[in-house]
C-alpha cells in the first residue's frame, strides 16, 4: 500500500522536523544532505534534510512536491545555499535542471542506491519493504515527477 500522505505538505513538514534536526548536528549518511536556503519572505536560514546524491563538484536532488515545495521557491529567490554532505558543509549555487543533456546526466546519478538512508526513505514514503529494484523504480518516478535541482559546490 502506498503512503496516502506522501504528497501532503503536512506529512513533509512533520518529516522535516523529525529528520532535519538530528542531521544538522550529526554527519549525514550517503544519500542524505542538509540544505540551508534563505527564506524568500523572512530572510531567515531554512534547513531541510533531503535525498541528495553527489557527483564530484555537483550534487543532485529532487523536490518530491514539485514546484509547491518551499525550498524550491527559496532557491529561485536566492540560489546561494549551504549544503552539508557527511560532516562537511559547502557553499553552493542551486538551480533547477532544464537542459536535456543535464537532465540525462542527473537522472543517471540520482537513480542508484546511494546508501542505507535510501531504504529508510523508501519505507517512509512508499510504505513497503524496500528492495534494490523497488528503489530504482521509485527513484525514477521521483526524478520524472519532481522538480530536479543541481547544487554546484564551491
Amino acid at each position: 500500500m502506498a503512503n496516502p500522505f506522501a504528497k501532503s505538505k503536512t506529512f513533509h513538514k512533520i518529516g522535516h522536523v523529525t529528520n532535519t534536526t538530528p542531521w544538522r548536528f550529526l554527519p549525514t549518511p550517503d544519500g542524505l544532505a542538509v540544505v540551508t536556503t534563505t527564506g524568500r519572505k523572512t530572510g531567515k536560514q531554512r534547513h531541510r534534510a533531503m535525498r541528495v546524491v553527489r557527483d564530484g563538484n555537483r550534487a543532485y536532488a529532487v523536490a518530491l512536491l514539485g514546484t509547491t515545495a518551499a525550498w524550491i521557491h527559496n532557491i529561485r529567490a536566492e540560489p546561494n545555499v549551504r549544503i552539508k554532505l557527511g560532516g562537511k558543509t559547502y557553499a553552493a549555487k542551486a538551480s533547477e535542471i532544464t537542459s536535456t543533456t543535464d537532465l540525462a546526466r542527473a537522472a543517471e546519478i540520482y537513480r542508484p542506491v546511494a546508501g542505507w538512508y535510501d531504504y529508510v526513505d523508501f519505507a517512509n514514503f512508499v510504505w513497503s519493504i524496500p528492495t534494490s529494484d523497488k528503489l530504482l523504480n521509485i527513484h525514477d518516478e521521483w526524478f520524472q515527477t519532481g522538480t530536479r535541482v543541481v547544487f554546484e559546490l564551491q
